[in-house]
């Protein structure tokens, strides 16, 4: 099928565009004094508009807006979205596109932007978060915050999560815009804040204080899913259906407080530390979701047909003591098939020779799609088996779903396949959590797919050092994710 564009005509110049695949991007990159220095690049207002689906203007653009993001430092805590918010609004007022600053707790906001068309209800929205996880200076090769230009490369916290899908969304709406294109329904940017701690300040919040926004979008797009380079060189597009929920519990074990010179075995310290050896020691029991069986027999089908068996009954391979340790020596994967548990966070005396009466610690559990934190919490106090404790659930909900037979799945689907015939389309459940849970759970469609291009590698240096993203990848993706809109509508409209 041709891809058409939210139902309306494309100048001829922008559908050559589409169908040639485009001239490769050339972005003029900073002299190394610059980009080390990290010295702000050019402002919003002077950054470069794109005017066609032509990959090298809208590398220039793309670019230059992701440094400037990537600038405002949103890590979270404490946040301060604000700023950020307030750079896109601005970016969208130059191209006459009115948008709202939604302030949910001082220095915290989300955005909200709407492109109208001609009928009511069945509107899409683009969804990614302004926040970031801190960062430090001392552990990157380059300044965290600078967005510096190196290597083909935009490089700052943020770059991958989830700026630069921010830049991309926002560059396809202004686009959108800029070319004319006739909507058949409304297209919804939403830029949120506290996705990292959990969406209160973010995505809960506006479920809760402005549903009305809402309340015509059938389908939303956000961060979670993408075309991943799988080793071999095939393309896997990985759109994320469902993931884990989170369960955070904070643990408090009291005591006698006294010097360090003379302590008692039931010291707060110690009782905790009896307490966390029992936790982490335990085991939850493995279970392979329908889901995640999906997700491993897309992935098979790159491997050897040897390797590949394995791979066609999880629970049943899992069942073998070998194969077991193998699966389970890769966290990423094992957290797929069983309740994961952390330890994060561990507080007790302030004084090397002082015993306190209080020591703490925050277990970062996350559970599989179905699983009741309330069960699991109790199961929990049951391992920890020491009187006295308190545990008190932090940030906790219902994990949910999303459905896969869609016009939009379709559409991705579709996309993969004119790309590339040979790419593998996968639903996938991730062991993280965005955003879409809160979403899901007021009854939307969320899928976790941009499709943006990167290797596996690099997505280890989300949340660690170093984290970048191509500049190729993402002109490449304001194209891809343009026609990905067009396509779900010429889908639902056949």
């Amino acid at each position: 099928m041709q891809l058409r564009c939210l139902v309306g005509a494309i100048s001829l110049a922008a559908a050559c565009a589409v169908s040639s695949g485009c001239a490769a991007a050339s972005v003029t990159e900073p002299t190394r004094s610059a980009a080390a220095s990290g010295a702000p690049g050019p402002s919003a207002a002077s950054c470069p508009r794109a005017s066609a689906l032509e990959r090298s203007a809208i590398a220039e653009e793309v670019v230059c807006l992701l440094r400037q993001l990537v600038q405002i430092d949103t890590s979270n805590p404490p946040g301060n979205e604000l700023a950020a918010a307030r750079f896109l609004a601005s970016v969208l007022e130059r191209d006459g596109i009115a948008s709202e600053v939604v302030e949910s707790a001082p220095g915290r906001a989300n955005l909200l932007a709407r492109l109208k068309g001609r009928q009511a209800g069945h509107a899409m929205l683009l969804m990614h978060h302004l926040d970031v996880v801190p960062a430090s200076a001392d552990e990157w090769s380059v300044p965290p915050f600078a967005g510096t230009l190196k290597d083909g490369y935009v490089w700052g916290r943020g770059s991958i999560d989830d700026k630069g899908g921010a830049v991309v969304q926002l560059v396809t709406l202004l686009l959108l815009q800029r070319l004319g294109v006739p909507l058949a329904h409304d297209l919804v940017l939403l830029g949120v804040a506290d996705e990292e701690s959990g969406g209160g300040f973010g995505a809960r919040w506006l479920t809760e204080h402005r549903p009305q926004s809402f309340q015509d979008v059938e389908y939303i797009l956000n961060e979670g899913g993408g075309i991943l380079e799988l080793p071999g060189g095939k393309l896997l597009y990985s759109v994320e259906l469902a993931q884990k929920a989170p369960l955070w519990l904070r643990v408090t074990a009291r005591g006698p407080a006294g010097h360090g010179s003379s302590p008692s075995p039931n010291t707060a310290s110690a009782v905790l530390v009896r307490a966390l050896a029992r936790v982490a020691e335990h085991a939850f029991p493995i279970l392979v979701l329908p889901e995640v069986q999906a997700v491993f027999t897309a992935r098979a089908a790159a491997m050897p047909p040897a390797q590949r068996a394995r791979y066609s009954n999880l629970q049943a391979s899992l069942e073998d003591a070998e194969f077991r340790q193998q699966f389970l020596s890769n966290p990423q994967d094992a957290a797929l098939v069983r309740t994961s548990l952390a330890i994060t966070m561990l507080s007790g005396s302030a004084k090397e020779n002082v015993i306190s009466e209080r020591a703490s610690a925050v277990l970062d559990m996350r559970l599989l799609p179905g699983q009741d934190p309330k069960a699991v919490t109790a199961e929990v106090a049951r391992l920890l088996a020491e009187p006295g404790l308190e545990l008190e659930p932090i940030l906790s909900w219902q994990a949910q779903r999303s459905r896969q037979d869609t016009p939009m799945f379709t559409a991705i689907e579709q996309l993969a396949h004119e790309r590339d015939p040979a790419a593998v389309v996968s639903a996938n459940v991730i062991g993280s959590f965005t955003d879409c849970n809160a979403f899901r759970a007021i009854g939307k469609t969320c899928y976790g797919f941009m499709p943006i291009r990167i290797a596996l590698s690099e997505l280890e240096r989300i949340h660690g050092k170093d984290e970048r993203i191509a500049v190729d990848a993402l002109s490449q993706s304001v194209i891809d994710l343009h026609a990905l809109l067009g396509s779900v509508k010429a889908v639902q409209s056949e």
